[in-house]
């Protein structure tokens, strides 16, 4: 089975494959992020226990090696400071992948998050997956969350309704779209 590597680079980033040996790090990052996160993120609707985080790296380490989802911590080159999450899933067709990440709440506004899927978004098409297109969503009322695709040349594809399940959901969901082609126009 393809898959991706276990760590990716980038410029101030690094993205490594998520970990046991880093749940102290992530869990203190969500702690210091939980309100912001609790606001958009399913996984968020309550603070996540060490074993429940033990149990999602460990379920999300079995996917990385099935090749259904890439799961990764984003740390700072410059102090190795965990500063998120970022992915990569087989959710729509066989040819499309798709990029979910969040940032702690004292990261955001410095562009981790746009730089964590421009690492991902190149890493889709630069492997041996055969991906044609890659995606990102997020609740329509997310705007913050919107400026990463926009910022990197995706375009809105659809508009959907989604269950409200956080208290930051609209009920309304947006996907925005990039071919391989659109990408390597971009990036060459």
């Amino acid at each position: 089975m393809a898959s991706l590597p276990d760590e990716l680079d980038g410029e101030r980033l690094v993205l490594r494959r998520w970990s046991l040996e880093a749940i102290d790090d992530a869990l203190a990052a969500i702690d210091d992020s939980f309100e912001e996160l609790h606001a958009w993120m399913s996984w968020a609707v309550t603070m996540p226990t060490r074993d429940s985080l033990v149990a999602i790296v460990y379920d999300g380490n079995q996917r990385f090696d099935s090749g259904e989802r890439w799961a990764y911590f984003v740390r700072e080159k410059a102090g190795g400071r965990l500063v998120g999450s970022a992915s990569l899933g087989r959710r729509g067709g066989d040819r499309e992948l798709e990029i979910g990440y969040w940032v702690r709440s004292d990261r955001t506004g410095r562009g981790y998050a746009t730089e964590a899927a421009k690492i991902l978004t190149s890493a889709a098409f630069d492997s041996a997956l055969d991906v044609g297109t890659v995606k990102i969503s997020m609740d329509r009322a997310n705007n913050a969350s919107a400026e990463v695709p926009r910022k990197l040349g995706f375009t809105p594809d659809v508009e959907y309704e989604r269950e409200v399940i956080t208290p930051g959901h609209s009920g309304r969901g947006i996907a925005w779209i990039i071919s391989r082609e659109e990408w390597q126009s971009i990036t060459s």
